[in-house]
Parts: structure tokens; C-alpha cells; sequence
């Protein structure tokens, strides 16, 4: 999502969000950002590592704090040391003074080539130490991308990292971006010391406001030379609910008829015909289409299935309907509950409404990658083994034991509960599932495990 957050005045869009963050941050409180698929979390985090959105908040005071972008896609491998490492080559690109600190890089140095297992965390502890110790500055580390490597990294990295915060006090604080809360990506004993510093500090990121969203029409307008209305802003606000990724599309779309009725030469009734005809292009668009898909998929079945509800004769659940307005994917307007943007809305009630059993797709693994009806899924290192055990055992039962055993590890047979495990396979029917709140490809052997099932002829 490349919707731009900085004006061509030099201030910036999410100024709500900025200050409320800023303020906990200052206060030493570690803050836990949340939002769906594309909203807008990377920008914000970026936003946030910026000094002068500091300066601008704190004055003088902004200059005190250190604010490190850690987009976690940046990891060179998925496992402790491979987030130690990010963590500190983070520290060292952030300011010039870190980069020369004699003793975080050779850290950093032993990080990279360690002696043996025990200098990992050693090194990273040396490093981030130094950070702090030899300059004057509160760090803020953000954590972009964050799911992943808080699922599948070992938890003593992050009880590592709640002792750090425990050590140094107010001058260490975290921002993590994550699509679900931490509690709800991995409920447990160690994540959850890890989390207690996030509990109170939760922040739900939503779409972009209506003067946001104005700003960025005017903004788009002007570097593309267009002339787009107050009566366009208003139109790109309906369809996209202020969604950063319906947002760019649209105003792409909607920058070109501008033009062309420009050339024309046409009056307020032809701005009316334009928003009409444009209105059929939104529902066709495959990129808007991919955008709502990638929507309807950060959301959990239960959560689905509330929205279904929205659109038909059915009562929607009274808890997935609060979550869903939590995360913004509702909202109340004049006293009705409604999907945030026309887009979404139309999504699910063409694609999303049909109660039917779907079609079983075919499951293929070729070359050590997974198609589901052809289509190539992208897994995360854990779903991955998930997957492979299913398929080679696909028709078979899979027992929750040897899921833990294949999948965590036989050192995690004491600790994954049948929670996290659950956790584990509704993020794979998210990816792999034509309607995951109906899977028909991995069932539920209630009491026992699970089991992929597949056509007789399947490879």
C-alpha cells in the first residue's frame, strides 16, 4: 500500500493516530498497533520513525527520542538469530552516532558469526545495551510486519525482549504492527509476558477520516494535473470508506474520467454521468477486487460469518459484530450498523453471501510449493509444515500430537495447547479454503485432530 501520508506542506495525514501514540510512547508505555489488510499500518509505523514528526509533536523535547523502523520482511532468517540480527543492523542504520558505537557493532559482528548457540542472545543483549548506555537517547523500536516472527520465532527471544524493557524503564519502549492482537496470535505463557506490556495500550488503526482522505484527493489531483470536486471526494470517500488500498485505485480511475471530462468540456450534470459510469468500472476492477479479497481474509470465520449475516435474514453474533466495529470494519451510521465503505459492502454480498457447499479445489505440491485449483498459496514457515503433513497423510487423520510433534517440535509437546493449534489451521483455511468458514478441504475430527481431504486421484 503506497497511499502517501506526508502533504506537499510539510505536514502529514494521521495526526489522531500520531498524537495519541506519541503520547502513550512518551509515557513509556509499549503500544500494540492493530488494523486489517492494507489499512495502513507499514505508513504509520513509518510515519512514526520519522524525527520530525517528534520535533513537530514535542518540540525541543522530540529530539530525546530515538524512533527505529523495524519492518520485520527485512528478516534474513525466521529464527532468533535471524531477528537479532535485524534488530541490531536496524540500530546501526538509524543514527550516524550508533553506527561508529564501537561496541554495538562488534556485537553485531558476533551476531552475525557467533561461536556458538549462547553468543546469539549475548550479543544482542551487548548490542541493544550499548544503544542505550552509550548515548543519550529513549529508544522507540516499531516493529512493522510483526506476525509472523511472533508466531514462529522461539518465545524466549521475546521474554528477552520483556526483560530488556524491565532493565531499562522508560528509556526502551516497543510498537509492534500486527493485524490480530498478540493475545489472539499466540495466547500462552511466554508470549504472554511479552504481551502484559502491551494490554492497556492497545490501538486499533482504522481507515483514513474524511479530511484525510480529501487531502490526499487534492493531493493526487494536483501532481496529475486534474480537476477533481469536492462532489469527487466524496465519491472516492462512499466507495472506499477512506481505505488507504481502495483509496489509490480508485483515485487512479477516478482521475482519468476526471480528465477526460475536462476535455470535453462537460457541466455538473456530466460530473453526475461520470460518477455513475465510474461506478460499474469499481465493481469490475480486478485490483479493488484483490484489495477486498485480501480484506475479507484478515478476518476470522466467526467474523465472516457475522458479516453474512449483515445481508441476510440470519442474527449476527453480538461478540463478532462489537469485534468487527472494534476493528473498524463496521461502523454506526445515523443509528445503523453498516460495512465501512460501499466497496467492502458489495464484496461481500456478491461473493460472500452464498450459504452453498463451494466446490473442493484440487491439492497439488509441485516442486515443493502448494496449488490449490491451480493457484500457487504463499505460507509461512509453520503453515508450511502444516500443510506438508496434512497432504502426505491427506484422507488420513491427523492427530493433534503429531501436528505439535511435526509441526512445532517434540521440545513444544508440554506447551502448544490445543488453542494455538487452532490458531495455526485457521490461518491456513484462510489461504487455502474457497469459503473458510465451510472448509471442504481441511475437516475437523472433533476430539482428534484433522484431516485433508482430497480426490482419490490427487498426486
Amino acid at each position: 500500500m503506497s497511499v502517501a501520508l506526508r502533504l506537499s506542506d510539510g505536514g502529514y495525514m494521521r495526526k489522531t493516530d500520531i498524537e495519541h501514540i506519541i503520547r502513550m510512547l512518551c509515557s513509556a508505555r509499549c503500544v500494540e498497533v492493530t488494523g486489517f489488510s492494507n489499512v495502513g499500518k507499514s505508513s504509520l509505523m513509518r510515519l512514526l520513525a520519522q524525527a520530525d514528526v517528534w520535533l513537530h509533536n514535542l518540540g525541543e523535547e522530540g529530539g530525546a527520542y530515538l524512533p527505529v523502523y523495524i519492518d520485520c520482511n527485512r528478516i534474513l532468517d525466521m529464527s532468533d538469530q535471524g531477528f537479532y540480527e535485524l534488530v541490531l543492523r536496524c540500530l546501526r542504520e538509524s543514527s550516524p552516532a550508533l553506527a561508529a558505537d564501537a561496541v554495538l557493532q562488534t556485537a553485531y559482528e558476533g551476531l552475525v558469526a557467533p561461536a556458538n548457540d549462547f553468543q546469539v542472545p549475548l550479543n544482542f543483549s551487548n548490542g541493544l545495551s550499548a544503544a542505550l548506555q552509550n548515548s543519550h537517547y529513549n529508544l522507540i523500536l516499531l516493529f512493522d510486519e510483526f506476525d509472523e516472527p511472533f508466531q514462529e520465532i522461539d518465545p524466549r527471544v521475546f521474554l528477552n525482549l520483556r526483560a530488556k524493557k524491565d532493565l531499562f524503564g522508560n528509556r526502551l519502549v516497543y510498537v509492534t504492527a500486527t493485524v490480530w492482537p498478540l493475545a489472539e496470535l499466540w495466547p500462552g505463557e511466554h508470549s504472554g509476558e511479552f504481551g502484559e506490556l502491551f494490554s492497556h495500550q492497545p490501538w486499533h488503526l482504522g481507515p483514513l477520516p474524511h479530511h484525510d482522505v480529501e487531502h490526499y484527493i487534492r493531493s493526487f489531483a494536483e501532481h496529475n494535473d486534474v480537476e477533481l470536486s469536492s462532489q469527487d471526494v466524496g465519491f472516492a470517500y462512499h466507495w472506499t470508506g477512506g481505505h488507504p488500498g481502495y483509496l489509490e485505485g480508485v483515485s487512479k480511475l477516478l482521475g482519468g474520467a476526471a480528465a477526460e471530462l475536462e476535455r470535453r468540456g462537460d457541466d455538473e450534470k456530466g460530473r453526475w454521468a461520470l460518477h455513475r459510469d465510474l461506478a460499474e468500472q469499481l465493481r469490475q476492477d480486478p485490483t479493488l477486487h484483490t484489495e477486498s479479497e485480501k480484506i475479507w481474509h484478515s478476518c476470522m470465520p466467526d467474523h465472516q460469518e457475522a458479516l453474512r449475516s449483515l445481508f441476510s435474514s440470519k442474527e449476527a453474533d453480538s461478540a463478532s459484530l462489537a469485534h468487527l466495529m472494534k476493528h473498524h470494519i463496521l461502523k454506526h451510521v445515523k443509528e445503523e450498523l453498516r460495512v465501512f465503505s460501499r466497496l467492502f459492502a458489495e464484496y461481500v454480498l456478491a461473493f460472500q453471501t452464498d450459504t452453498g457447499v463451494p466446490e473442493r479445489p484440487r491439492v497439488e505440491r509441485k516442486d515443493g510449493e502448494f496449488l490449490v485449483g491451480g493457484r500457487q498459496i504463499e505460507l509461512s514457515k509453520l503453515e508450511i509444515r502444516l500443510m506438508t503433513l496434512l497432504y502426505e497423510m491427506r484422507n488420513r487423520t491427523v492427530e493433534k500430537f503429531d501436528i505439535v510433534s511435526d509441526v512445532w517440535g517434540e521440545d513444544f509437546l508440554g506447551e502448544v495447547d490445543d488453542a494455538r493449534i487452532e490458531k495455526l489451521v485457521s490461518r491456513l483455511r484462510q489461504k487455502i479454503e474457497p469459503d473458510p468458514a465451510n472448509p471442504v478441504l481441511i475437516v475437523t475430527i472433533r476430539g482428534r485432530g484433522y484431516r485433508l481431504q482430497a480426490e482419490s486421484g490427487e498426486p
